[in-house]
């Protein structure tokens, strides 16, 4: 079976870009088509959006923003699992399921993310990161034995 891991860092950032790419969606059809791409993380911005546009669509340009940046914060401990692995000389066939299920996790993640608001279901996607975090914390594991 080839080894497809590597592939997953590109197809993890199209899943990252992806919830930034539907809170600008949001926003500019939230105030007929009006994006500010010169200084978009202005708190100026920020807080012309948040006056301008309806609660609930604000609400939901938070959580995919949100979601885009949590992408960013757990990209390098995938990319460090994925070069552990490939490193350590795991199983093509190991490497493939945990990248394969880190993205589907990750994936699910997001749209949970994006559509869950009352606190008492957003444990829900907690438990999903967490899940997506041990897998990439066994490839550690797996790789550090294979390397003794």
């Amino acid at each position: 079976m080839p080894n497809l891991s590597l592939f997953a860092i590109p197809a993890y950032w199209v899943l990252t870009m992806a919830p930034h790419s539907y809170a600008v969606a949001i926003m500019s059809k939230a105030n007929n088509g009006k994006w500010d791409n010169s200084n978009p993380r202005s708190s100026t911005w920020d807080n012309k959006l948040r006056t301008a546009t309806p609660a609930e669509a604000y609400g939901r340009y938070e959580r995919a923003e949100a979601a885009h940046k949590n992408g960013f914060e757990n990209l390098p401990l995938f990319v460090g699992a994925i070069l552990a692995g490939n490193l350590a000389g795991l199983s093509s066939v190991d490497l493939n399921r945990f990248t394969g299920a880190y993205l589907a996790m990750r994936a699910l993640y997001t749209l949970v993310y994006v559509n869950v608001t009352r606190n008492s279901t957003s444990f829900f996607r907690t438990a999903i990161w967490l899940a997506s975090t041990m897998g990439c914390m066994a490839v550690y594991v797996k790789s550090g034995i294979a390397l003794m």
